[in-house]
């Protein structure tokens, strides 16, 4: 009986996205890579971004009226953006212990995604609000394709889902009620950005 091999297709995407780095010149590699902090290698990024570490944002409230907000306030300028910084500020006051459940999030993000004792090792070096944001950066490229906009953060299926068909369109105009994000790039948001320590 056929089945899928997960490993295979693994190897297939981390080989292509190596490709891909190398023709863009990434800062960063494809594959396990060492972060160094105090002279020494204190944790592995994984060589793929594991699923369980978006598990610690599930279920924190106004969580997603707060992203939405802050992907408007990073792609707007002058007065539009003084006012989405404006509700972001209001949504974090609304809900007294959403900073803390997103320091709590953020931490149990990194543990998950660093391992129990690459974090440990991490969070014993002191790290600053600016280191954290800088693997924080890094992690984003490496995962994300640097600034990869929410349609590519799944990527497309490797196995063709109309045997050689192609669909049309049925409309011409987009439905979707949430802002596209811009691959322009990097969304930077250094000040909001709770340090995890």
């Amino acid at each position: 009986m056929p089945g899928i091999d997960l490993d295979a297709a693994r190897a297939r995407r981390l080989a292509t996205a190596a490709d891909k780095a190398r023709t863009a010149k990434a800062e960063y590699t494809v594959g396990e890579e060492p972060v160094i902090f105090g002279g020494a290698e204190v944790a592995v990024l994984p060589a793929e971004l594991p699923l369980e570490v978006w598990q610690p944002l599930v279920g924190i409230p106004y969580l997603p009226l707060l992203l939405r907000k802050l992907v408007e306030a990073a792609q707007s300028k002058g007065e539009q953006q003084a006012e989405a910084a404006g509700l972001i500020v209001d949504v974090l006051g609304s809900e007294p212990s959403l900073p803390s459940d997103l320091i709590a999030a953020f931490g149990e993000m990194g543990r998950r995604l660093l391992g129990a004792d690459g974090y440990s090792r991490l969070m014993a070096e002191r790290p600053s609000h600016s280191d954290v944001v800088e693997l924080a950066r890094y992690a984003w490229s490496k995962y994300m394709g640097g600034g990869a906009g929410l349609g590519e953060l799944i990527g497309p299926s490797e196995t063709p889902s109309n045997a050689g068909t192609t669909s049309k369109p049925t409309s011409s105009a987009s439905t979707s009620s949430m802002p596209a994000v811009s691959g322009d790039g990097p969304v930077t948001l250094d000040s909001s950005v709770p340090a995890a320590s």
